[in-house]
């Protein structure tokens, strides 16, 4: 019988499994307590007189099985054929037909659609032939729901000529979204027309950018816009807020985008870079970390002024004007007071008003 020293071993591997597992170099002990691996070691001895005809000791699992559907033409060709298996919803009620591979001809037996699913891969990929059996499209999904097949379009969509020659070129990113080069062509090979999305969209961004910065908010009122009596404690709040705003206006919810929302969520996002100016400038000045989450408005006994940004940038030039290093030369002619002069010299360009610390 096994002692508290098994189990304690078996509480230490336990542990290991969870923490470093991994299917290289884990061992199996350690991925079959943790339920990655299900099925068990094949071990055989040839010297009990194993025969390979008799083989069954590892058994196939009913879930890999492949069906095979086909139609017909009235004619007897074959219309369609789909191979797929059957595999257990995962919201637990009842099960779906997970597509393979499936296939579509004509009453002459030429194949006009040809799709393909690979097993363990998120993309499916669909093609059209010309009745001449010359390729006509071709195009990918990415899969976002095998049992709804819900899919969005991905990489290059391309439309070809009957007899050859592209007849169009689209290319979508990862959101499913035209991005780069996207052309239309006659049948000469003459292009007909042509789009540079990935630069609209860096155009667009720009503009989005500067509009943003031409938003001037003091601390307290970046809060308010995010729905805050008072400056909040922690940076994470802010994100919190801008995500909890920003969602009603995702496109999604609202079907189009509007020039009211790209101004609201122009507004909700300057205000959260406001705030995250305001927290960074905290732990700048000392607070530092854990600290600075739990900031309530006061700094060493200084109160944070609101401000906009303008007059942080003109605190931040002469916070970096009055930090100044002696050369070789003004330590050798007594550069101390030259450093002391030009101080003074930046307090007074600057008024005390616009600093960002103010005593109280």
């Amino acid at each position: 019988m096994g002692g508290k020293g098994d189990d304690d071993q078996d509480q230490q591997m336990v542990q290991r499994a969870l923490k470093d597992l991994d299917l290289v170099s884990s061992t199996l002990e350690e991925l079959q307590l943790a339920n990655v691996v299900t099925r068990s070691k094949q071990v055989v001895q040839f010297s009990s007189a194993y025969g390979s005809d008799q083989e069954d000791s590892d058994s196939d699992e009913e879930d890999g099985r492949v069906f095979t559907q086909r139609e017909y033409h009235d004619s007897g060709q074959l219309r369609m054929y789909r191979t797929y298996q059957v595999k257990p919803n995962p919201n637990g009620s009842g099960v779906y037909q997970r597509l393979i591979e499936e296939k579509h001809f004509n009453p002459d037996g030429v194949c006009m659609v040809d799709i393909h699913f690979s097993v363990g891969q998120p993309y499916l990929s669909r093609k059209h032939y010309h009745p001449s059996q010359s390729l006509k499209s071709e195009k990918l999904f990415y899969v976002e729901d095998e049992v709804k097949m819900i899919c969005r379009k991905a990489h290059y969509w391309r439309e070809y000529y009957d007899g050859g020659g592209t007849k169009s070129e689209v290319q979508y990113d990862g959101h499913g979204v035209r991005i780069g080069f996207c052309k239309r062509y006659g049948r000469d090979g003459s292009i007909l027309w042509i789009k540079d999305y990935t630069r609209e969209y860096q155009d667009n961004l720009h503009e989005f950018k500067s509009r943003i910065g031409e938003l001037d908010f003091s601390y307290a009122d970046a809060a308010k816009h995010l729905g805050f009596d008072a400056i909040p404690a922690t940076m994470k709040e802010v994100e919190r807020q801008y995500r909890l705003m920003s969602l009603p206006l995702h496109p999604d919810k609202q079907g189009v985008v509007s020039e009211e929302m790209t101004e609201k969520f122009i507004e909700l996002s300057r205000a959260r870079d406001s705030l995250r100016e305001y927290f960074d400038m905290i732990a700048e000045n000392g607070t530092g970390g854990d600290r600075a989450e739990k900031h309530d408005g006061q700094l060493d006994g200084k109160k944070l002024a609101p401000m906009t940004e303008s007059c942080a940038i003109r605190g931040q030039r002469l916070i970096g004007a009055v930090r100044i290093t002696k050369t070789p030369i003004e330590e050798r002619e007594g550069g101390a007071r030259d450093i002391e002069s030009r101080s003074q010299m930046m307090h007074q360009q600057y008024p005390t008003s616009d600093l960002i610390l103010q005593r109280r």
